[in-house]
């Protein structure tokens, strides 16, 4: 009789338990479209962003590189600039850059082609009335992007990337019609291009370079022949002066 009561009991008690449950499982209301509405705006708030912040600060600092390259679209000349860039960061992502650099001149394959293997026997002279010595200018340089990138799974680099805008002065010798003289002259131009950095610690950085420069070119008489736009590629070693107090 004992047993027979205790298993009633719990019977009942269970019953009492499970009613308000299934009670509110059958009066709860399908989603509306107001709830449907909140439910994207708190899916919203609460998603994860995961920005990082730059490891390697530049604002208030200089930076100075050396930097040496190639000018390869040029039919008759290969350029092989050496040279420096200066920048000032005044913010994050915005600095003045100062740049110039020499240029080593080598005649290109298809100059030599046309010299020597053209018309075998046959003096032939490629040279273009107008050639470049060297370049000075100033700009400013956008770096708004900066990340991290894996090498072989072993070590996490850090770099960033920026948009350069400027002006310059391009020292040029033109060579006269009679050829027997060259006459120096400065143009002015102007320059856009990209930089990417690597950074190997927190004052030094591998620089990629690429500037495309424009000026209005001159022939063997001294007059304008048009617009010339070189390209050139270079690869540096940035040194950062220490962040200010």
């Amino acid at each position: 009789m004992n047993t027979t009561y205790r298993t009633l009991l719990c019977i009942a008690v269970a019953a009492v338990l499970l009613i308000p449950t299934v009670s509110t499982a059958q009066t709860k209301a399908p989603p509306g479209p107001l709830d449907k509405q909140f439910d994207r705006y708190w899916a919203g708030k609460r998603s994860v962003r995961n920005i990082h912040k730059r490891l390697f600060l530049k604002q208030g600092r200089f930076e100075f590189a050396l930097t040496a390259g190639v000018i390869p679209n040029d039919d008759f000349f290969t350029y092989y600039p050496v040279g420096g860039r200066f920048d000032y960061y005044f913010s994050e992502d915005l600095a003045v850059e100062v740049a110039g650099s020499y240029m080593v001149k080598n005649d290109s394959e298809l100059k030599s082609f046309l010299e020597s293997e053209l018309l075998p026997g046959i003096a032939i002279d490629a040279n273009l009335p107008q050639f470049l010595e060297w370049q000075a200018g100033a700009g400013v340089l956008w770096t708004p992007l900066h990340g991290k990138v894996a090498f072989f799974d072993a070590k996490l680099g850090h770099f960033d990337f920026g948009l350069y805008l400027g002006v310059m002065a391009l020292g040029t010798q033109v060579t006269e019609e009679t050829q027997d003289a060259s006459t120096g002259r400065v143009d002015v131009g102007g320059t856009a291009g990209a930089t990417v950095r690597f950074y190997l610690l927190d004052f030094l950085a591998l620089r990629f370079d690429y500037r495309h420069y424009f000026y209005a070119a001159r022939d063997s008489s001294d007059e304008s022949r048009g617009l010339s736009y070189p390209a050139e590629l270079s690869l540096g070693v940035s040194f950062f002066t220490s962040a200010p107090n």
